[in-house]
């Protein structure tokens, strides 16, 4: 096997065990998928295959409930971002 076979088929392995632990998580096959390619690629970008499969599924859990959750003025955890919007709205353009 060359470098880029093994490269492939140890990249396979690991995302095989972390739509595993997304499932163990409480996502079912199909959403765990759909969790799991959705984050993957921005997330290896930042953290590479360092963190094993169970912490990288964390990763992904914990981020994706960040998305999800609804927005609450009183959450201290909270980060205002509106006074960007204008810069949004100028770069669409």
């Amino acid at each position: 096997m060359d470098y880029i076979a093994i490269r492939r088929l140890i990249n396979k392995h690991y995302a095989q065990g972390v739509i595993v632990e997304l499932q163990q998580l409480g996502y079912h096959g199909e959403q765990a998928k759909n969790v799991f390619f959705r984050h993957y690629k921005g997330m290896k970008r930042v953290f590479g295959l360092e963190p094993n499969v169970s912490e990288f599924a964390k990763l992904i859990d914990e981020f994706e409930r960040g998305m999800n959750r609804k927005y609450n003025e009183n959450d201290p955890n909270r980060i205002y971002i509106g006074h960007l919007r204008h810069i949004v709205k100028k770069n669409k353009l």
